[in-house]
């Protein structure tokens, strides 16, 4: 799945990359590096919401016009910047769609993620723009922090936890009044 191989990718590049351990925004973050597969509950939340992103999008057959890999390092970027708090949910899902100032600020995010896109998968940020617009619509969809049933937290080890498949039940319902709403 693109979305472990992204997130790996981010991981290694966030904690190791002198270039962004000198990086001005990372070193405002403090002990927070912002990772997705390190074995602690933050690090899970942010998976969750990533993994509920693409699967919600996923169920939306307009997706089939974006490439796969596009979609992840959108949803990516879209869950970074929400959990740097550069935007809320709300802000996400309704300027993020509408136009590109949030692309093309002069922000330290921007410069960070693009130059990871860029080292670890040679493109630029700006060509995710039409995709993170549409990455962004799905925004509204309330994420769910439930664990796995029949987990009973973060004792197994990490890697299990976050190869459950995990199921948010108001997609379908979500996905079914968005096309509806479109119509």
């Amino acid at each position: 799945m693109w979305a472990n191989y992204y997130t790996s990718r981010w991981d290694n590049f966030i904690q190791f990359s002198s270039f962004a351990l000198s990086h001005p925004f990372v070193q405002c973050l403090e002990d927070s590096l912002l990772v997705f597969t390190q074995p602690t509950e933050s690090s899970y939340i942010r998976y969750r919401e990533l993994t509920q992103l693409i699967d919600v999008a996923v169920l939306d057959a307009t997706t089939l016009q974006y490439h796969p890999r596009a979609i992840v390092a959108s949803a990516l970027y879209v869950v970074l910047a929400l959990c740097c708090e550069l935007a809320s949910k709300e802000e996400i899902a309704m300027f993020f769609r509408r136009g590109s100032q949030f692309l093309n600020a002069l922000h330290s995010f921007n410069e960070l993620f693009g130059c990871f896109l860029e080292t670890e998968f040679g493109f630029c940020l700006q060509e995710l723009l039409p995709t993170i617009q549409y990455i962004s619509t799905f925004m509204s969809l309330p994420f769910d922090y439930q664990m796995p049933e029949n987990e009973a937290g973060m004792g197994c080890h990490f890697e299990e936890l976050i190869s459950l498949q995990i199921h948010n039940p108001l997609q379908l319902e979500y996905i079914q009044a968005k096309m509806h709403y479109s119509q």
